[in-house]
């Protein structure tokens, strides 16, 4: 603090945490403080599991695709059955087709835009919590939907928060089925996708049912409280690192200097004071005071002065037989008591000297030894050990990893932007060319889906043949997803040539339809898409899982759901332009050609990497799952 004749400003200066001040003056004091704020704690990646993470491939994993499987299966009945349940209602409501349509439209596309945030949500949060936050708007939604009457609510509650809920719950379910499996993700997404393929063969029946017994709000509080599902299945995901087997781990080999915990004069010491105070028998030849030097003819056997009293008896057991050899002279002596006097005064240096009832059997034990040797002996403990933690602190320093270093660094709007939606997987051509693709793709089955019985009615068709026909493809892709993953378990074929030949054969079989309108190769042809339906149906959520690191999932997912969902809006009202300007059969030509072009261009990126043999930046972690 300043004295009364300093009139000169101090600083006092808190502990710094980091180069951020806010300088305050006060007057009246007549010095500065420098407020410093604390340093931020770094959240952790929820998304990054490591390097060395290792998919448990079974046990809970198992529980966690039935929960996926049961999850879709009872928040979807309500999208899929939309106007079969709520078209008189909405008709009495006085709502025109146009705000229906809107309605129906808007759903999907919030939950395709819901995906630009998985990248963010699933880096701050786990699966499990962004599925119970799913869960509770899917049930919010339904459950005021029931008591909605105008077109703003409807939008509100079924497109928006019904809509975000579902596209997050499922995110949700995908990613945790795509985290728990890697080897067996195949016979997984199989697994919950057939569990998930009851809803077209069951709801039907149902819903018929609940409308003529409770209405229409009646029908949606129940589907509302069968939403809460979701919620326990939620429950379920886990966090994957509760369930993943142990990393062995192994340790590196020591090192000469970690190996080395004494010096050569201590493990002299230690040699010779063990030898000291043991129980041995001299010989009567032998010097008492150099135990185990220079035998040179057994003798009686005699005890050790040391141990036998402070001097002992100098008188051998046979004292009438002359000693042989006397190693000791008054030389010697001499020369030994002034080398004991220097081993003492660096024992008292090296702060190792210890004293006890033997020591001065000890001193001259050491005295004793050669003289050539001990010369050159001193301890070196000290020195050993500073070398030692030098060199540990140096492989400490080589072997740690480099971690990011909070920085200053003036980023731009954008990049902020792209950073935070992990937009930068866009650099990538695979990735870029495989949500093209898939787009494309899902555009042209969607439409398929939603015109099949508006384009065999325009084929001719009775309503029960259609329901043969619906039917047939049900049955045979429920079918398919259940059985294809253990057909194919041994075919180490990539994950988009399988989804390539579903998706061909289904564009193959809607061009056979679209030339022949008979009843007997419609329902047959449709049979045969059903096999395709479900090539491609399970496949279908493999196909990023396997060309991005499992880090970057949601975002690359929530990319490619994004770029759907707008390509899905902005292409949708031009399929109905070509339908009334022609018809239904140059519609199907139309969705061929999409995804015979998505074929094309995976085939041709395909061809042209195997031939320069350069692999994707992304398309390395899961590559042959």
């Amino acid at each position: 603090m300043a004295t009364g004749s300093d009139k000169g400003k101090e600083e006092l200066c808190l502990p710094v945490y980091r180069a951020t001040t806010l300088p305050l003056e006060d007057s009246k004091n007549n010095y500065t403080v420098k407020y410093l704020k604390p340093k931020k704690k770094r959240r952790h990646d929820k998304s990054d599991l490591g390097e060395n993470f290792i998919a448990p491939d079974g046990g809970w994993a198992w529980l966690v695709c039935i929960a996926a499987g049961i999850s879709n299966l009872t928040v979807y009945p309500c999208l899929v059955l939309f106007g079969f349940i709520f078209r008189e209602h909405l008709q009495v409501l006085g709502l025109t087709n146009a705000q229906i349509t809107t309605i129906i439209n808007t759903n999907p596309a919030i939950s395709a835009c819901s995906g630009l945030l998985n990248g963010p949500m699933f880096r701050r949060f786990t699966f499990r919590q962004v599925a119970i936050m799913g869960s509770i708007l899917i049930f919010i939604g339904l459950f005021l939907t029931a008591f909605c009457e105008t077109f703003l609510s409807y939008v509100f509650t079924y497109s928006l928060l019904y809509g975000f809920g579902m596209g997050i719950s499922v995110s949700a379910s995908s990613l945790a089925v795509n985290t728990y499996f890697k080897e067996k993700r195949r016979r997984a997404a199989g697994f919950t996708w057939s569990i998930t393929g009851f809803l077209p063969i069951l709801l039907p029946h149902l819903v018929t049912y609940l409308l003529a017994v409770y209405g229409v709000r009646g029908t949606v509080y129940i589907f509302a409280a069968l939403s809460l599902h979701s919620f326990a299945c939620a429950l379920i995901y886990q966090p994957v690192l509760y369930h993943v087997p142990k990393p062995i781990v192994v340790l590196p080999p020591l090192i000469a200097s970690e190996t080395m915990t004494e010096c050569k004069y201590c493990a002299l010491l230690k040699h010779r004071e063990v030898n000291i105070n043991s129980s041995q028998h001299l010989s009567k030849g032998d010097d008492e005071y150099s135990p185990g030097f220079e035998i040179t003819e057994p003798g009686t056997p005699m005890l050790s002065r040391v141990n036998d009293g402070w001097f002992g008896s100098k008188v051998s057991l046979s004292s009438d037989r002359p000693r042989l050899h006397r190693l000791s002279s008054s030389c010697k002596d001499s020369e030994s008591t002034a080398l004991r006097q220097r081993d003492e005064e660096e024992l008292r240096r090296g702060s190792i000297y210890k004293s006890s009832n033997f020591k001065r059997g000890k001193d001259e034990s050491l005295s004793r030894g050669n003289s050539l040797k001990s010369e050159s002996l001193k301890c070196t403990c000290n020195d050993q050990r500073k070398l030692l933690n030098d060199t540990k602190i140096a492989e400490e320093e080589s072997m740690k990893i480099d971690e990011p270093v909070d920085k200053a660094i003036s980023m731009t709007f954008f990049q902020k932007v792209i950073v935070f939606f992990d937009l930068d997987l866009l650099k990538d051509f695979t990735y870029i060319n495989l949500v093209a693709g898939l787009t494309m793709i899902n555009f042209s089955e969607l439409n398929f889906s939603i015109l099949t019985p508006f384009i065999l009615i325009d084929f001719g068709l009775t309503t029960n043949q259609i329901t043969l026909c619906l039917s047939a493809l049900g049955g045979l892709d429920l079918t398919t997803r259940f059985l294809l993953p253990f057909l194919i378990e041994k075919i180490a074929w990539d994950n988009r040539v399988f989804f390539l030949i579903g998706v061909i054969g289904m564009a193959t079989g809607r061009t056979i339809v679209a030339f022949i309108h008979s009843f007997p190769v419609i329902i047959t042809t449709f049979a045969i898409m059903g096999i395709f339906k479900g090539v491609r149906t399970i496949f279908w959520p493999l196909i990023i899982p396997s060309c991005v690191p499992l880090k970057r999932l949601p975002a690359a997912s929530g990319l490619q759901l994004l770029i759907s969902g707008i390509f899905t809006l902005i292409s949708g009202p031009f399929v109905g332009l070509i339908r009334d300007r022609y018809n239904y059969a140059v519609t199907l030509h139309c969705l061929n050609i999409m995804t015979f072009t998505a074929s094309l261009l995976w085939t041709i990126e395909g061809l042209v990497r195997r031939y320069f043999r350069k692999p994707s930046s992304f398309c390395k972690e899961n590559e042959n799952l």
